[in-house]
């Protein structure tokens, strides 16, 4: 019997020679300990040392422990492998060696006679994947890391606690504070605090039952308490709603069991009817996870239309820790005690047993109570509780409303470009490829222009171009074009292959885009969509496949987006609105002066002349008002303009050229010009920088935080300096989304705002209230920004679709209103 780890050791060694695999590292501690610690594989420190977790990644383990009065000398500490997986030569790259399946399944039965030899161990810490799959037979520590696992090993009961390899905390900044979550549950576990209670999980509910339980449901909201709501699709159809009134009480209603339906058109007709009830009482406070996602399929899918959510678990989540995941697996993890279960929702196929799934989805709904609980307690604690209600799930139903609307598709312009374009893209990659033979010499040489790696192949390897690094993408091709030993033609073909993959692009992007049956465009808006600018909403296709991001059309395709006969398309665009609020925040008085005149001047003062007047010592009436001379070249304006957008954050001389257009020399001087005219900018981003390092965080204007993980990291620095300005931009914009459809003069029968582009909006409106629209637009346009003690109004461009020849009005014929005066008046 072995009594010792040292003996152990020895045995362990042995073990792997007889399976020929290697022993560089044994284990520490004491065998009879009842905590075990497994990660992956030693490290060259440990190797050298014969001792697992003594490098860097270990020091951040056993100082986060020493806080739970565990270390070395309590904890019996192993590895899975008992070799380093990087070589010497791989060091280099900090790249693990592979590892077959053989030799990780010898060394996982060699871990499993190791520890049948540990008398006491009951809670063992699995770090990084390979402890994970050694132990539990799973793969997944990204899922998996932060569950408390009861389970058995070798006859006896145990608890696996799941963490990532800390070598991932020190490499991801963001990543130490989930580590640090994942140890304080550890030790919750060893101290029997862990909470799992029983759910009372109601599936293939009778017809009965059903109305039973939405009646208690409603009670329940009715009298203050929470309702969980979630949905599950399949085969794009609403498989189930589920409901919950507490953490442990809650209803799948399953339209279908395996194969058959569960309800006459009859039932089913009324238990729809009745959800609707439920869902359209306002005085219920209903909860879910991505509510944007379960509003929009019910009320697109099922004419079911949720009032609005009370509270969304993944966008409270966001409003206090915006660059952390925030799916509902994440959120488990960190607010409940329940184990990972989100593979549940498609391993029951495996098993042919959906009522597996139906449980799945009365989790979903129960965990939100605990998660919403926990958040709500957060959110009050940290100052975000009125921001996160009054503003973030405010504009939500708005969102979800722009969805379902859509936007209507001209269906023949549609395929009027697919025809056109189709031939069109052909004939350009024949001209990429002519140009590819003729850089190679060779008549035979092809070229897919959509592959990156021959592309990769036929830059450097072939034509040895020189860009930064060995990128395709578009900013290097502009790099390549721009170096001087870049040949004639290796430009031509650059210049053929820019203009291929940007039809390309517009072809499969927007003219190849699937139409709902309704002949309807549509885009999911994301609030959580732009880490680096929380604020700022992103869009995609829907959650059903068809449409695509509405916030970046090209003009040439804005004349696929058509209004109905009576109805046209109001435009509304804050005005150069990043850029005022930098102003403020920088408190850059020139700018200021100059922003605050082009408003009050519209048309007749312009604050991008006005710069590029100070940057290039000229008076204001000899900078050209346009950006292009009548030669198309480049204007100061131009220039000034776009160091505008790009310098204020941080942008560097080289990245200027790129995005301008100019020449390095022109960029690097325009870039020393614009920061010897605005000095305060240097000034703000050190200000900023020091308050991130004083107070680990940001607050926006409007009140939106963000908030340092880890530890500060050079390359966070230029979304810490857009975070303000970005942020309060997007806030702002949509917070006008809601005011308006909101105010009682909004015309909401004929009148609904159906896009949201960055700093701009747009509305379907009856042509009858198009001036009560833009009275409303106009009032909310006119509420000041407080930043800094400074009222920072912005003003806004308003645009009219006028009709084509054909009497249509397209998004691409909107016109640009000079005048409000006439629409104001009219109302």
């Amino acid at each position: 019997m072995i009594t010792d780890t040292k003996e152990l050791n020895k045995e362990v060694a042995f073990l792997c020679a007889s399976r020929d695999i290697e022993f560089q590292c044994g284990a520490s501690g004491p065998i009879n300990a009842e905590v075990v610690v497994i990660a992956e594989a030693p490290g060259e420190r440990e190797v050298n040392t014969k001792a697992p977790l003594v490098g860097n990644s270990g020091k951040l383990l056993w100082d986060i422990l020493r806080n739970y009065k565990l270390n070395r000398l309590s904890v019996y500490t192993t590895n899975v492998v008992k070799r380093r997986l990087i070589s010497v030569e791989a060091n280099v790259k900090k790249k693990k060696d592979a590892i077959g399946v053989q030799e990780l399944h010898a060394y996982t039965e060699v871990l499993h006679e190791e520890l049948r030899n540990l008398p006491n161990a009951k809670y063992f810490l699995l770090l990084g994947n390979y402890a994970l799959r050694a132990m539990m037979g799973v793969n997944g520590i990204t899922k998996y890391r932060g569950s408390v696992i009861h389970g058995e090993f070798q006859g006896r009961p145990v608890t696996y606690i799941c963490a990532n390899n800390p070598a991932a905390a020190l490499h991801e900044p963001a990543q130490e504070l989930v580590f640090k979550f994942d140890l304080h549950k550890f030790h919750r576990a060893i101290s029997g605090k862990i909470n799992q209670p029983d759910i009372l999980y109601r599936t293939n509910p009778t017809y009965r039952e059903i109305f039973d339980y939405l009646d208690a449901a409603q009670t329940h909201g009715r009298n203050g308490g929470l309702v969980a709501f979630d949905i599950e699709g399949m085969g794009g159809f609403t498989a189930c709603v589920g409901i919950a009134i507490s953490a442990t009480d809650g209803m799948c209603i399953n339209f279908r069991s395996q194969g058959t339906n569960r309800f006459t058109v009859e039932e089913e007709t009324k238990i729809r009817l009745r959800l609707q009830q439920l869902f359209a009482d306002k005085s219920i406070k209903f909860i879910a996870q991505n509510a944007n996602f379960d509003m929009t399929w019910l009320w697109f899918k099922d004419r079911i239309q949720v009032h609005a959510t009370y509270f969304d678990t993944m966008l409270a989540h966001h409003t206090l820790y915006p660059t952390l995941p925030h799916g509902l697996d994440f959120l488990t993890a960190q607010y409940t005690d329940y184990p990972y279960y989100k593979d549940e929702g498609g391993n029951w196929r495996d098993e042919n047993d959906v009522d597996v799934f139906w449980e799945y989805n009365i989790k979903d709904c129960c965990y939100l109570h605990i998660i919403a609980e926990a958040q709500i307690k957060e959110l009050r604690d940290q100052g975000l509780y009125d921001f996160f209600i009054n503003h973030v799930m405010r504009l939500q139903p708005h969102l979800v409303k722009a969805t379902v609307l859509g936007v209507k598709a001209d269906v023949e312009r549609k395929q009027q470009l697919i025809d056109t374009l189709t031939d069109d893209l052909a004939a350009t990659k024949a001209r990429v490829v002519d140009a590819a033979r003729v850089c190679v010499g060779d008549p035979t040489f092809d070229l897919n222009p959509n592959s990156p790696q021959q592309l990769k192949r036929l830059f450097f390897e072939r034509l040895k171009l020189v860009g930064r690094g060995t990128s395709t993408d578009r900013e290097n091709r502009d790099r390549i074009v721009k170096h001087p030993r870049t040949s004639h033609e290796a430009k031509q073909l650059i210049e053929h292959l820019n203009e291929y993959l940007e039809k390309a692009k517009f072809f499969s992007t927007y003219v190849n885009s699937r139409l709902d049956v309704d002949g309807n465009f549509r885009c999911e808006y994301k609030q959580t969509g732009v880490q680096s600018a929380p604020g700022r909403l992103s869009s995609s296709q829907t959650m059903w496949g068809n449409g695509l991001n509405l916030q970046n059309i090209p003009e040439e395709a804005k004349d696929m987006f058509i209004c109905d006969d009576g109805y046209t398309f109001v435009y509304f665009d804050k005005a150069q609105i990043e850029a005022r609020i930098v102003a403020v925040l920088a408190n850059i008085e020139t700018w200021k002066e100059q922003f605050e005149r082009a408003r009050l001047e519209p048309g007749s003062y312009d604050a991008h002349c006005a710069l590029a007047a100070d940057m290039f010592k000229l008076p204001y009436d000899d900078v050209p008002k346009s950006d292009t001379d009548e030669h198309g070249n480049r204007t100061i304006r131009y220039v000034a303009k776009r160091c505008r957008h790009g310098l204020n954050y941080r942008m560097g001389p080289d990245t200027l050229a790129t995005k301008a257009g100019l020449s390095l020399i022109e960029a690097t001087k325009s870039y020393n010009i614009y920061h010897r005219t605005t000095p305060e900018l240097r000034v703000w981003w050190a200000d900023t920088i020091k308050e991130v390092k004083t107070t680990g965080m940001l607050f926006s204007p409007l009140g939106r935080r963000w908030i340092m993980l880890g530890r500060f990291d050079e390359t966070m620095m230029d979304s810490i300096i857009a975070f303000k300005p970005q942020s309060t931009a997007g806030d702002h914009v949509s917070s006008i989304i809601y005011k308006s459809q909101e105010d009682p003069e909004w015309p909401s029968d004929a009148a609904a705002v159906i896009l949201n582009i960055h700093d701009a909006l747009v509305a379907r409106v009856r042509l009858d209230s198009v001036a009560r629209v833009i009275k409303v637009f106009n009032r909310y346009n006119l509420e000041p920004i407080r930043i800094n003690g400074y009222d920072l109004i912005v003003p806004a461009d308003y645009a009219i679709a006028e009709p084509d020849e054909h009497g249509v009005r397209r998004w691409s014929t909107l016109k640009k209103v000079k005048d409000l005066t006439p629409y104001l008046e009219t109302v």
